[in-house]
């Protein structure tokens, strides 16, 4: 468990080290806040909007994120940091589940902290906040555990480019599932569904949000996220290391 943390730390601490980070959240919630002034143009629907604008900027910074991962360990794997790391007491699995909960924690984090600027200018701007908008955020957040999941298979036998690639359009095809499932020699039910962590219509419309589902999708998330880094490491223990 120490090899596993340590690998994890290092992975979000180099990350929210970052200055540009930070930048970018800000960034972030300057568009979000900014949906305020369009009330007029939005037809009175700028509260709705504003609470859309948050989801889908904070989706973007969930994928981007869990992308980065793509890029990290392919790129150990060809310049060798990785066998230097797994020379020592630490399994090829074990490396894999560091990755894997350094990415998640880092997201969680940044996607965390684009929900809390919402709320306190959500609140700023209209004094209140309800369950379903806080809800919604909480999604996103735990979306990133399936999507970091599907970024570090396709690391472990893919180079960069190719990784994020993947990752990118298998994340798109898993947001695409409604619209998939009508076409069945094209579907056929292997796609992970994230569309399940999408409930931006009912977090802008108010509908409730019931904690049943909320357990429901996170535990379906962890059984994703342990299957997909099952077949990675079963991938990885057959790969070559320089």
């Amino acid at each position: 468990m120490n090899e596993i943390m340590a690998i994890a730390g290092g992975t979000w601490r180099r990350i929210l080290r970052m200055r540009v980070v930070y930048f970018l959240i800000i960034c972030v919630l300057i568009l979000i806040g900014s949906a305020y002034n369009y009330d007029i143009l939005s037809l009175g629907m700028h509260k709705q909007l504003m609470m859309d604008i948050s989801l889908v900027l904070n989706t973007i910074a969930a994928i981007l994120i869990t992308v980065s991962i793509t890029f990290e360990i392919p790129k150990e794997l060809k310049e060798g940091v990785a066998s230097t790391l797994l020379s020592k007491p630490l399994g090829r699995t074990q490396y894999l589940i560091g990755k894997l909960v350094g990415i998640i924690i880092t997201a969680v984090v940044i996607t965390g902290l684009i929900t809390l600027g919402f709320i306190f200018l959500y609140n700023a701007a209209f004094g209140e906040v309800s369950g379903s908008m806080i809800k919604g955020h909480m999604l996103v957040m735990a979306s990133v555990m399936p999507m970091a999941a599907i970024g570090v298979l396709f690391s472990v036998f893919m180079p960069e480019f190719l990784a994020a690639t993947a990752t990118v359009i298998a994340i798109w095809l898993a947001h695409s599932v409604t619209s998939l499932s009508k076409i069945k020699f094209l579907y056929g039910g292997i796609i992970p569904d994230l569309n399940l962590y999408n409930l931006r219509a009912e977090a802008v419309s108010g509908i409730h949000i019931g904690w049943g589902y909320m357990i429901a999708v996170v535990i379906w998330g962890i059984v994703f996220s342990i299957f997909a880094t099952a077949v990675a490491s079963l991938i990885f223990s057959y790969k070559d290391l320089k």
